[in-house]
């Protein structure tokens, strides 16, 4: 008796088994790219605790995950004709080409639009994965195929778009009172002797508080600047900078006085937001 099995194409079974084992790679890894896109502050507290190297794990996942997200159509197709050894090779090319073009901004030290502009730096990368990923898809892969290849696609498609998403506004005047309890809950932490500045005036905030003073960059650990000046006290919680160091904006809580002063003509001052809170503008 013939198994019921033995009708069906063996093609058919081995897209089935591409398609499952492309999906599970690109959620475990797109998983863990999620973990750090959300969540890095504490990925990096963790990495830290099991004393593993955050930066290089994080460049590690990011860019295995996009190379994967760029290319699994071209592997997926290897198998679909008769060229193995050709599609291999090329395979193997378009990989290395693609590690070397993320990677070569790291290793020449070019890594500082993702400093200068990080929410754009976010929003470009899955942008260009999306449209990578889309491109690849259609091209590499036959129309007979693309059915049992919608699954790892929609996953993929799943991950560009929430990192996309990722990335949260910057705070500013508009919408600081959305986020006043959080600060007020910094200022608490100061005044209780929690949060006590290094010899520079700086102290680091604790996850839950980084992106009130993260420069917009959600891989940078947020700290504040506490000083004195006789029985005032002054917190300096650093939004964002502008360009390449040609300005910065800064919630500042002032204990004692208004502080607020005109625009001047370099765009420079000081706006009163909320009863010792001010938001000020620096251009250099």
């Amino acid at each position: 008796m013939k198994d019921s099995t033995d009708n069906i194409p063996k093609h058919r079974s081995l897209f089935n088994t591409k398609a499952t084992v492309i999906s599970l790679v690109v959620m475990v890894i797109g998983s863990l790219m999620l973990l750090l896109e959300f969540f890095p502050c504490q990925s990096r507290d963790r990495f830290i605790q099991w004393k593993l190297d955050f930066w290089l794990l994080t460049m590690g996942i990011l860019y295995l995950f996009f190379i994967i997200l760029f290319l699994w159509p071209i592997w997926w197709s290897i198998y679909s004709d008769n060229n193995l050894a050709r599609k291999h090779i090329s395979a193997i090319k378009i990989s290395l080409v693609w590690t070397i073009a993320l990677l070569y901004p790291w290793l020449i030290g070019l890594s500082i639009p993702t400093i200068a502009f990080p929410k754009i730096y976010t929003f470009l990368r899955s942008g260009v994965a999306l449209l990578v990923l889309n491109r690849s898809f259609w091209k590499q892969i036959e129309p007979r195929e693309r059915k049992a290849a919608l699954v790892p696609w929609g996953i993929s498609l799943m991950f560009c778009l929430a990192i996309f998403l990722s990335e949260t506004p910057y705070i500013t005047p508009k919408n600081f009172t959305s986020k006043l309890s959080e600060f007020e809950a910094v200022v608490a932490l100061v005044d209780s002797g929690s949060l006590i500045p290094n010899n520079e005036g700086f102290a680091e905030l604790p996850c839950r508080y980084s992106y009130l003073a993260n420069r917009g960059n959600k891989f940078i650990r947020g700290n504040i600047t506490i000083t004195k000046e006789g029985e005032a006290k002054i917190i300096q919680f650093r939004q964002r900078t502008y360009g390449f160091g040609d300005g910065a904006a800064d919630f500042i809580y002032r204990s004692d006085k208004d502080i607020s002063r005109p625009y001047d003509s370099m765009g420079n001052g000081v706006i009163k937001v909320k009863d010792n809170w001010f938001w000020q503008s620096l251009s250099y």
